[in-house]
């Protein structure tokens, strides 16, 4: 019985793993991303000690009912003083993605149903029905569905038309990391106890023009701390590609519609070198950037602690960016060409059709 999952699904698996606190817990997630990395159930129990049979009932837990089912240990507890069809119509309104707190929550449920619950009540009745507490997903609105399911189409073919080596197709996109901005962070301290970090001015950032090859994830960039991304440092890029791959008939650059990709510079440049072929994103869709999951990745290693100085942020940059390799188990997942759709779409793709 193989096992797929998505980045993010891996992410939150490994997630939860790190800091659970009931290793039988741990061991049934420990499973779920053994199988889905290609293990059989048995090789996976034999390393867990535990029989094929009891992976495979965890298995079916995990489809069935979801990583909140997987996680607890009591998933099958009393509803309390809801009625099951209750439950449902509360899990449909917990959906809607109204409720910001457990007590706003009661307050529906003694509206509606005129059944009373404390904070922590109904805290532990969420986690019991399977609701979970967890950030929202933002995206930009203004995109445009059909564009993006286009540009999908036309990835979707010029990726089986590569030929091997003869056709490179890199994501490109710029990332600007900014001293001493946004490094105040959340830590475990003694009661009473403050700990300064300092915060810069904001006016160093550190300039990144990368490009990711999702067929052999090899990457590279440009670097800038005094100048600004430009189209002759675009045009430099361009450069490295083509030295870097002198086999290469044929570049294929996805990438969104930054002015300096449109200048004349450029222009000329692609015009003296038609084995370049550049491939615009639709508008208002970094969910299609491939690229865009590296600078998140990025900033989840290189800034979680503060550094002292520029340079002190710029050595974090190059440790995490210049040794991707060390990071291969996590960039395997999380750099796949699977694509987040768009809300829009994806509700006119669950109309049924008319007959």
């Amino acid at each position: 019985m193989s096992l797929l999952l998505e980045a993010s699904e891996r992410a939150e698996i490994m997630a939860r793993r790190r800091y659970a606190l009931d290793k039988r817990v741990a061991f049934r997630l420990s499973a779920l991303l053994w199988v889905a990395d290609g293990h059989t159930q048995q090789e996976a129990a034999l390393l867990l000690g535990v029989t094929a049979r009891q992976v495979r009932k965890w298995l079916s837990l995990y489809r069935t009912g979801g990583l909140d089912a997987l996680c607890s240990l009591r998933f099958q507890g009393d509803p309390g003083n809801l009625s099951p069809a209750q439950v449902e119509r509360l899990k449909a309104e917990v959906a809607t993605g109204r409720f910001l707190a457990a007590r706003q929550v009661a307050d529906w449920v003694a509206e509606t149903f005129h059944v009373a619950y404390t904070d922590r009540g109904m805290r532990n009745l969420l986690h019991r029905i399977g609701v979970s507490y967890h950030k929202a997903t933002g995206f930009f609105w203004k995109a445009d569905p059909d564009k993006q399911d286009e540009f999908l189409k036309t990835h979707e073919r010029q990726k089986q038309e590569a030929d091997g080596s003869r056709t490179r197709r890199y994501f490109v996109d710029a990332c600007h990391p900014v001293w001493g901005v946004e490094m105040l962070y959340y830590c475990w301290l003694l009661v009473g106890q403050r700990f300064l970090v300092g915060v810069g001015g904001g006016r160093k950032r550190l300039n990144i023009l990368g490009a990711y090859c999702p067929d052999d994830h090899k990457y590279l960039d440009i670097r800038l701390s005094r100048d600004n991304v430009n189209s002759q440092q675009f045009v430099n890029l361009l450069r490295v590609l083509r030295e870097r791959h002198p086999q290469t008939t044929r570049f294929i650059l996805y990438l969104d519609n930054a002015r300096y990709y449109h200048t004349e510079v450029v222009k000329g440049w692609l015009a003296r070198h038609p084995e370049f072929h550049l491939e615009p994103l639709p508008a208002y869709s970094p969910n299609l950037n491939l690229i865009e999951r590296l600078w998140k990745f990025l900033c989840q290693k290189a800034f979680t602690r503060w550094h002292k100085t520029f340079e002190d942020m710029e050595a974090a940059v190059s440790k995490v960016l210049d040794h991707l390799e060390d990071y291969r188990e996590e960039l395997d997942s999380l750099m796949t060409e699977k694509f987040q759709r768009h809300p829009k779409a994806e509700a006119q793709a669950a109309q049924p059709v008319a007959a």
